[in-house]
C-alpha cells in the first residue's frame, strides 16, 4: 500500500510527517526530541497509537480527525467515546468532526495547522496518518483486472481473476471471502501472514478456499490494548459484556442477530467464540453473547 498524503496548502513542509517504512518512525522519533508540541492527523489506529507514544514521550498532543470520536469508523461511537476518554485522561486533547484546511509555518518549518472550523492548533511536528491505497501499480501495468475496492480481484482461494496461476496476497488482495460473503480486502499484517502462507498451501496442492476471519490489534502505549476480529462492514446492534469503566470489556457488533464482528478490550471476551460465530453465520441473542 501507499500513504495517502495531503495536498493542502503548506503539506510540503519540513516537520510534516507521514508514517509507513520503519525509516520514517526514526525520523519522527528524532524530530520528536527537540519538540515540545505535536499535532496529529487522523484517529484511527495508527493515529492514536502515534499520539500516545509522543504524549509519552512527553510532547503536548493533539489530535485532529474528521470523524467525531477517535476510532469510531470500525468501532462506532460508543467505544470511540470510551477510547477519548482514556486519551483525554493521558493528557491528549482531541478535535473531532474537523480537518486540516492548511498548515502555518516559520522558515518553511510547520508552526501549525489551521482546521476548517478555524481553529489554530500549534505544532512543532504534525504526523498524518489519513490512511492508505493498495499499490496496484504492476498489477494494472500488467492487465490484472481491479475489484471495487480498488485491490487486485481474486477468487475465494487468492488466484487473480486474470490467471489462476498468479496468486495475491496483503493489502492489494481483494478476494471473494467466503466468510464475509463477497469482496473484501484488508490492510493488517497479521492478515497479510495469513494470506500469504494460504497462496503457499494453495500452491502445494491445497484446494480450499481462504477461511481465516481477519484478525486486528492494536496498543496504545501502555493505556490499552484492542483486538478485534471481523470485519463488520455494518451493524444494527452492539453488545457490551464486562465493565468499560474498569477498561476490560468486549463489543459484538451484529446485524440481524449474526455477529459480524468482535471487539476486545484489555483482553476481556472470547475471540475464538466470535469467530466461530462469525463463521457460521447463526443468529444469536444478547443473552448468549453475555454468557461467554
Amino acid at each position: 500500500a501507499t500513504v495517502r498524503r495531503l495536498t493542502v496548502e503548506g503539506a510540503q513542509h519540513d516537520g510534516i510527517h507521514y508514517i509507513r517504512a520503519l525509516g520514517n518512525a526514526d525520523t519522527i522519533r528524532a524530530d520528536a526530541e527537540g519538540a515540545a508540541r505535536a499535532v496529529v492527523v487522523g484517529g484511527s489506529y495508527l493515529g492514536c497509537e502515534t499520539a500516545a507514544s509522543l504524549t509519552e514521550m512527553g510532547l503536548a498532543v493533539t489530535i485532529l480527525t474528521q470523524e467525531a470520536e477517535p476510532l469510531e469508523r470500525g468501532f462506532g461511537p460508543v467505544v470511540g467515546r470510551w477510547v477519548r476518554g482514556v486519551l483525554q485522561e493521558h493528557g491528549v486533547t482531541f478535535v473531532g468532526a474537523d480537518e486540516v484546511a492548511r498548515f502555518a509555518a516559520v522558515a518553511d518549518r510547520v508552526s501549525g495547522v489551521i482546521t476548517g472550523g478555524g481553529l489554530e492548533l500549534a505544532a512543532d511536528l504534525v504526523v498524518c496518518g489519513v490512511g492508505a491505497s493498495p499499490d496496484v501499480m504492476l498489477a494494472r501495468r500488467a492487465g490484472f483486472e481491479l475489484g471495487p475496492l480498488g485491490g487486485v480481484r481474486c477468487d475465494a482461494a487468492l488466484r487473480t481473476a486474470t490467471a489462476r496461476e498468479v496468486f495475491a496476497a496483503g493489502d492489494i488482495c481483494e478476494y471473494a471471502s467466503v466468510v464475509h460473503g463477497g469482496p473484501m480486502r484488508v490492510e493488517h499484517e497479521d492478515h497479510a501472514e495469513q494470506q500469504g502462507a494460504h497462496v503457499a498451501r494453495v500452491m502445494l496442492g491445497h484446494a480450499a478456499p481462504y477461511g481465516t476471519v481477519p484478525y486486528f490489534f492494536s496498543d496504545l502505549a501502555d493505556w490499552l490494548s484492542l483486538e478485534y476480529v471481523g470485519p463488520a462492514r455494518g451493524w444494527d446492534e452492539e453488545v457490551v459484556t464486562g465493565a468499560m469503566d474498569d477498561g476490560g470489556f468486549a463489543v459484538h457488533y451484529l446485524q440481524e442477530g449474526v455477529v459480524r464482528g468482535a471487539l476486545s478490550v484489555g483482553g476481556f471476551g472470547d475471540l475464538d467464540e466470535a469467530r466461530r460465530l462469525i463463521v457460521s453465520g447463526e443468529a444469536v441473542g444478547a443473552d448468549h453473547l453475555r454468557a461467554l
